[in-house]
C-alpha cells in the first residue's frame, strides 16, 4: 500500500516538473522574438542608404534631355526656321554679303537691286514672316540662264557647268574650253544674248534663277519679262569690286546657290596663294593700260580705283592713271589726244585688245600714226590681251602673275604670256 503511494506521489512530481518546464519554454519564445525586431531593424537602415543610389541615377536623365537641345539640336529641329548663325566671312568683295542659318538656310544680299535671295536646303520647308520681296531659291539650283561670262568662268573653275542649260553668250563668242565642249554636246545652249533672251526656251527648261551684269539695268523690260514668268534676276556687279581678289571672292555665292561651299572656298583660297606670290613691291616701271573704240574716237582707260590697276600695282607696276578716279571702278573715256598725253610716256603698254584689235605695232600705227610716238612702242614693250581676257575672272590671279612675270623680267622684248601676247 505505501509502494503504491510512493510511485502515485513520483508520478504527481514528474507532473508538476513537466508543467514547469512547459510554463519556463513559454517566455523563452517570448524572449527571441525582441532579437527578431532588433535584426530586422538593422536591416532597415541599410536598405534605406540603398535607395538614395538609385534616386541619383534618375536625376541624371532628367538634367541631359534639358541640355541637349540647348547644345546640339538635331539638323532638322530647324525646318522652317530661321536662327542666324552670323555672316559668312569675306575677305575682299564688298559688292555681296551671304547670312548663315542653322540647317542650311543662306540669306544672300547681292546685286544693283539690292534684293534678297534666301536658298531653302532640298526637301526643307520655307520659313514664314521673310522681308517683302525676298526671292525663295529652292535647292537643287540646277537650271541657270547665265549672261554673264565672268562668273560663268567662275561656274567652270568649280566645276558647277551641269548647273547651267542656258547661256546669254553664242558659242562662237566663248574661249572658255569646257563650256565650248558642252555647247558642241548640247548640254549647253545658247539662251539668247542678255538684251534679247528667248523666253521660250526659259519656259521650256523651266529656268530657276537667270544671272546678268549690269548692262542689263538699262532693258527694264527684259526685267519685266523675267518677273512675269517668276523667273528672279540676280545682277551681278562684280565689276565695281575694287580689289581683283574681291571679284575671284564672288565664287563664294555660286558656291551657295549649287551647293558648293567647299570646293568654292578650295578655289578661291588657291587664288589667293597665287596672287601672294607674285605680288610685289614697286619695280620702278610705269604701265598704261587702256584701249580705242572702233571709230578711234573715244578712248579708254582704266580708273585708279579699278581693279586692273590694283593688279597692276600688286604686280610692281607703276599706273600711269592710278590719280584718276581713285576710288573709282571700271573706265574714263577720253578723246585720242587727252588719251595719248596720259600713254606716250609710259615704260610698258597692256592694250586691252577689245575694240579696235590690233595684232602688230604695225597695224597700230596704221590706225592712228600718232602710236608711233609711244615710248613702249618706240621701245618694243607692247602686249595685248588674249582673246579670253574678259572672260577670265577664274584667271585674275594668272594675269596678275603674267604681269609680274613681265615687269621682272631683264628683257621682255621677248616674253609672252598665256593671257597678254607681245607684239612687234
Amino acid at each position: 500500500m505505501k509502494k503504491t503511494l510512493k510511485w502515485i506521489a513520483l508520478v504527481l512530481v514528474a507532473l508538476q516538473v513537466m508543467l514547469l518546464l512547459v510554463a519556463c519554454k513559454k517566455p523563452a519564445v517570448t524572449e527571441t522574438a525582441a532579437p527578431a525586431q532588433t535584426v530586422a531593424a538593422a536591416p532597415t537602415e541599410k536598405p534605406a542608404e540603398k535607395p538614395a543610389e538609385p534616386a541619383k541615377t534618375e536625376e541624371k536623365p532628367a538634367e541631359q534631355p534639358a541640355e541637349q537641345p540647348a547644345e546640339q539640336p538635331a539638323e532638322e529641329d530647324y525646318d522652317g526656321k530661321l536662327v542666324s548663325e552670323g555672316m559668312m566671312p569675306l575677305q575682299y568683295a564688298k559688292r555681296f554679303t551671304i547670312e548663315l542659318f542653322k540647317g542650311g538656310y543662306r540669306l544672300i544680299s547681292a546685286g544693283t537691286g539690292g534684293y534678297k535671295y534666301l536658298v531653302v536646303p532640298e526637301n526643307m520647308k520655307v520659313p514664314e514672316g521673310l522681308e517683302e520681296g525676298t526671292y525663295i531659291l529652292q535647292m537643287p539650283i540646277n537650271r541657270v540662264y547665265m549672261a554673264s561670262t565672268g562668273m560663268m568662268s567662275l561656274v567652270d573653275a568649280i566645276g558647277a557647268n551641269d548647273r547651267i542649260p542656258l547661256v546669254g553668250t553664242a558659242k562662237s563668242g566663248w574661249y572658255l574650253p569646257n563650256v565650248v565642249a558642252a555647247m558642241d554636246a548640247g548640254t549647253i545652249l545658247f539662251g539668247g544674248k542678255y538684251s534679247e533672251p528667248d523666253f521660250e526656251l526659259m519656259v521650256s527648261h523651266d529656268i530657276q534663277l537667270h544671272i546678268n551684269t549690269t548692262m542689263i539695268d538699262s532693258k527694264p523690260e527684259i526685267l519685266e519679262k523675267f518677273e512675269e514668268l517668276h523667273i528672279p534676276t540676280l545682277v551681278e556687279d562684280s565689276s565695281k569690286e575694287g580689289h581683283p581678289l574681291a571679284r575671284v571672292e564672288w565664287v563664294k555665292l555660286l558656291g551657295v546657290l549649287f551647293g558648293m561651299e567647299e570646293e568654292a572656298n578650295t578655289y578661291f583660297e588657291s587664288q589667293v596663294k597665287m596672287v601672294n606670290d607674285a605680288t610685289s613691291p614697286s619695280l620702278g616701271k610705269t604701265v598704261a593700260m587702256g584701249y580705242v573704240a572702233s571709230d578711234g574716237e573715244k578712248c579708254y582707260a582704266r580708273n585708279g580705283g579699278d581693279y586692273y590697276a590694283q593688279m597692276l600695282g600688286m604686280a610692281g607696276g607703276d599706273y600711269v592713271c592710278a590719280d584718276m578716279e581713285p576710288t573709282k571702278g571700271g573706265n574714263s573715256n577720253m578723246t585720242f589726244e587727252e588719251w595719248y598725253n596720259k600713254f606716250k610716256d609710259a615704260d610698258y603698254f597692256f592694250y586691252m585688245n577689245f575694240a579696235a584689235k590690233f595684232n602688230s605695232i604695225d597695224e597700230m600705227i596704221a590706225f592712228n600714226p600718232l602710236f608711233a610716238d609711244f615710248k613702249a612702242v618706240k621701245e618694243g614693250r607692247v602686249w595685248v590681251t588674249s582673246a579670253d581676257f574678259t572672260q577670265s575672272t577664274a584667271a585674275i590671279a594668272g594675269i596678275l602673275q603674267d604681269m609680274n612675270t613681265i615687269l621682272k623680267s631683264d628683257d621682255p622684248s621677248n616674253v609672252t604670256t598665256d593671257h597678254l601676247i607681245k607684239i612687234n
